[in-house]
């Protein structure tokens, strides 16, 4: 099976977190694709996504092309995954079986869980009540959200993870040269749609199962 590798580049200083991906320090890092699970086709819905880092956080910059943004939960945890948002899979040790899972929505809702293994994928809502502390998220809307009487453009968000609200790293940032497996994942809520609703991740998935980490990509710090 074929694994993308991303090479994600080091930073000096902190990107200015506004949802714009205006900040030059995203220059240095490569776009990401998208496909279509199972068919690796290219999704009707446009997605661009980039990572970086520093001592303290992983960036995650998302552009999501759409003509109808939707997005009304609220409170942290919420079925997210239920109307438009991007998601992070990452898992730091390729050799152990527990991940993270994040969701963020237009309008900066969060669902976060620690996940110990595939064989607690059943009990995400469990899992979900660890809480990463110290995440920040901005976004930035092009177009009128929940109005599905006019056509949107797309909405932007940046992501700061920290390092240190993953337990599993014990408070060190990742050296140069280390290695996790991730994937970043869409869904994406629109009437224009076949079936008015369209996944799409940046690891070559063979089904629609976005927790299968034996078919995330690869994610190198580097330098």
């Amino acid at each position: 099976m074929k694994r993308i590798q991303y090479r994600c580049p080091k930073i000096s200083g902190r990107i200015r977190i506004d949802g714009t991906l205006n900040d030059p320090s995203w220059e240095k890092a490569e776009r990401l694709e998208f496909f279509v699970p199972a068919t690796l086709e290219q999704p009707a819905s446009i997605t661009h996504a980039k990572l970086l880092y520093d001592d303290e956080f992983l960036y995650i910059g998302f552009k999501c092309f759409d003509d109808d943004i939707r997005a009304t939960y609220r409170k942290r945890d919420s079925f997210t995954w239920e109307e438009d948002v991007v998601e992070v899979f990452l898992k730091p040790s390729p050799e152990k079986t527990e991940y993270f899972e994040f969701e963020f929505s237009p309008i900066k809702t969060i669902f976060d869980a620690f996940i110990p293994g595939p064989d607690h994928i059943h009990r995400v809502v469990e899992c979900s009540k660890w809480n990463c502390s110290g995440i920040v998220v901005e976004t930035f809307i092009d177009g009128t959200l929940n109005d599905t009487s006019d056509i949107d453009r797309y909405w932007s968000m940046e992501i700061a993870i920290p390092f240190k609200g993953l337990p599993v790293l014990k408070g060190k940032p990742p050296a140069t040269g280390d290695k996790w497996l991730f994937h970043l994942a869409r869904y994406d809520y629109s009437y224009s749609l076949k079936k008015h609703r369209e996944l799409s991740s940046t690891a070559y998935l063979t089904s629609r199962n976005f927790h299968n980490f034996n078919e995330w990509s690869f994610l190198i710090f580097a330098q």
